[in-house]
């Protein structure tokens, strides 16, 4: 039977084998699992035929009932679970909500607090995934990471309040203080540190992609080259952030003094949409209040332009040469004849005209 201590005289049967409980109504309804641990008041209270259990904390596992291998400890986490499995809570209410969720680790004061049936989640820190509920296989690593997501799924936040943003976007990778996607519905992303940061440092330049030609159909030459390059304007200008102001306007008194190169997103889309190109993705749109640009997508263009103007540049030496042969030719025409003309003129004597 195990160890059993009645705490209250609620206590009813325990008939499952090696089952150790300690505290009031901890253990309280008849279980007929086994093996499980409670250890705390009303931890594991409404278990039944759960097994393989560790409840340790005050009301820890509260409502489970037939959920196995889950393992609670701190005031009333995994409080509300009643079927889910191998889940691991550690911290006050953590995975408070959750009823079926399955294989969700959180660890942290309140981490997963409203999560449900989501399953596969990992959360570490106070407040991670907080808001939580049927979102699955997401990971979050740091003081309110992803603390707003609801439903979104696959998505990787780490740092102090990486991803706080996101709500139902998927298959987001945000990483550093702050670090936060487009928008909160933003899906496919990869993010590296927040607005602040000024240097992305690698021991490598540039980033490998995919281009197997396996993977590629209807292959064909591009025909964007140097005439669309000639619409698109470079520009220097000086950061003025609507971020950093309260009010998200900017007035010009936090404006950057170092100047820098770039270009408009506006000015770029408005190139690509009038030579219907829109998908060379110059542009991302996905939040209309900030819109961004993708300039590493101008390299094909930039290459199919040089080889235009070594195209052009070859013909035109072609010319220049082809030229250079017929002046040549005419020089040497010229002189031939003044050559003969000299030959056939006679030879005056002296006093002769």
């Amino acid at each position: 039977m195990g160890i059993i201590f009645k705490g209250a005289d609620r206590f009813l049967h325990n008939f499952g084998g090696n089952n150790t409980i300690l505290g009031i109504n901890s253990g309280n309804f008849t279980m007929t699992g086994i093996q499980n641990t409670a250890v705390g008041s009303n931890s594991l209270y409404s278990n039944s035929t759960g097994t393989t259990n560790t409840a340790l904390g005050l009301s820890s596992l509260y409502f489970n009932t037939t959920g196995n291998q889950n393992s609670a400890f701190g005031h009333q986490s995994l409080y509300s679970n009643t079927t889910g499995v191998r889940n691991s809570a550690l911290g006050y209410q953590a995975l408070f909500n959750s009823t079926s969720g399955n294989n969700n680790t959180a660890s942290g004061h309140l981490s997963m607090y409203f999560n449900t049936i989501g399953s596969g989640n990992s959360a570490q820190s106070y407040y991670s995934l907080f808001s939580n509920t049927t979102g699955d296989f997401n990971t979050a690593m740091g003081y309110q990471s992803l603390n707003s997501n609801t439903t979104g799924c696959q998505n990787t936040a780490l740092g102090y309040s990486s991803g706080s943003l996101i709500t139902v976007g998927s298959n987001l990778t945000v990483i550093g203080n702050n670090a936060q996607p487009t928008s909160g519905v933003a899906n496919n992303q990869i993010t590296l540190g927040n607005n602040a940061v000024t240097s992305l440092r690698c021991n490598v330049q540039t980033i490998t992609s995919l281009s197997d030609i396996r993977d590629k159909k209807n292959i064909k030459d591009l025909t964007l080259g140097l005439d669309f390059l000639m619409k698109i304007k470079p520009r220097l200008f000086n950061w003025d952030k609507r971020e950093w102001y309260e009010n998200n306007i900017s007035d010009g008194t936090k404006l950057q003094e170092i100047p820098t190169a770039g270009f408009i997103a506006q000015e770029l889309d408005e190139v690509q949409t009038n030579e219907n190109a829109e998908w060379l993705n110059l542009v991302l749109k996905d939040n209309p209040e900030k819109i961004e640009a993708s300039y590493g997508n101008l390299l094909p263009v930039m290459v199919k332009a040089m080889q235009e103007l070594k195209t052009e540049n070859d013909m035109l030496k072609d010319r220049l040469s082809k030229f250079e042969q017929i002046v040549n030719e005419l020089a040497s025409d010229k002189k031939t004849s003044l050559s003969l003309i000299n030959c056939n003129k006679p030879i005056l004597k002296e006093g002769q005209k």
